[in-house]
């Protein structure tokens, strides 16, 4: 969370600190229209683009990968149910259900309780883990597409302003260059945000994405070998590479 959060700030504040070293004026790049026209024009063009489902999955997918929870250990939590298992048989692994905070690993434990066939198993998580990875993913895509169209709707912005400018061609030479300047802010404000803010947000969530999608092939190894017996080194030898 730290880095992603400072390399936004650090994004920002650089481009800010370019525009107090070229010793131009702050409030010249402050101009509220074009900021409107920026993030209303891209957030409606996105939005028309995808579902409100997927807008709600973008929210809850941007907050969890900015601000993700503390990690269990799934070694050990696998470990203690192999333990339980030898013991006491996959049944008693039912008791433990409660106690678990991953929906995944939930889901996976209660097949084997159920004594769900071990292949309708494998093939039942494998297809949930891509359609959960496909959300994710497409959360990305989201925010990548906002930044496809932040910087051409920053252009709709500077014709809009040049069309003005041409309108008043007798304002004299000052207001000519005045005019000119605040055009193209729109087009500076569309690529900013699009490569300061759009883009790593994007790349943010197929890390974060990546990771989730690790983590739950982890637990498929795990469960597999949780139901067909395996000793303790052995499933750890699973789940190791994706962990």
């Amino acid at each position: 969370m730290r880095s992603a959060i400072l390399g936004l700030i650090a994004a920002f504040a650089s481009v800010l600190l370019a525009i107090l070293l070229e010793e131009a004026h702050f409030l010249s790049f402050l101009k509220l229209s074009a900021l409107v026209l920026i993030v209303g024009g891209t957030a409606g063009a996105t939005f028309a683009s995808y579902t409100p489902e997927e807008f709600a999955n973008l929210i809850i997918h941007l907050r969890e990968s900015l601000f993700p929870k503390r990690e269990f250990s799934l070694s050990d939590v696998f470990l203690d149910f192999a333990e339980k298992a030898r013991k006491n048989g996959l049944l008693s692994l039912e008791d433990q259900l409660t106690g678990v905070p991953d929906a995944f690993l939930r889901k996976g434990i209660q097949l084997i309780v159920d004594g769900t066939d071990p292949r309708a198993v494998e093939e039942i998580l494998f297809e949930a883990a891509e359609g959960l990875e496909n959300k994710e993913t497409r959360s990305a895509k989201i925010l990548e597409t906002a930044g496809g169209f932040s910087p051409t709707i920053g252009i709709i912005g500077t014709v809009m302003g040049l069309v003005s400018v041409l309108e008043n061609l007798g304002a004299g030479t000052r207001a000519l260059g005045e005019g000119i300047a605040t055009a193209f802010i729109a087009t500076f404000y569309g690529i900013a945000f699009a490569n300061l803010a759009y883009f790593p947000l994007a790349n943010r969530l197929r890390t974060w994405a990546f990771s989730r999608d690790r983590r739950r092939q982890a637990i498929i190894r795990g469960i597999i070998s949780l139901q067909t017996g395996d000793n303790r080194r052995i499933l750890v030898e699973r789940m190791a590479p994706f962990l």
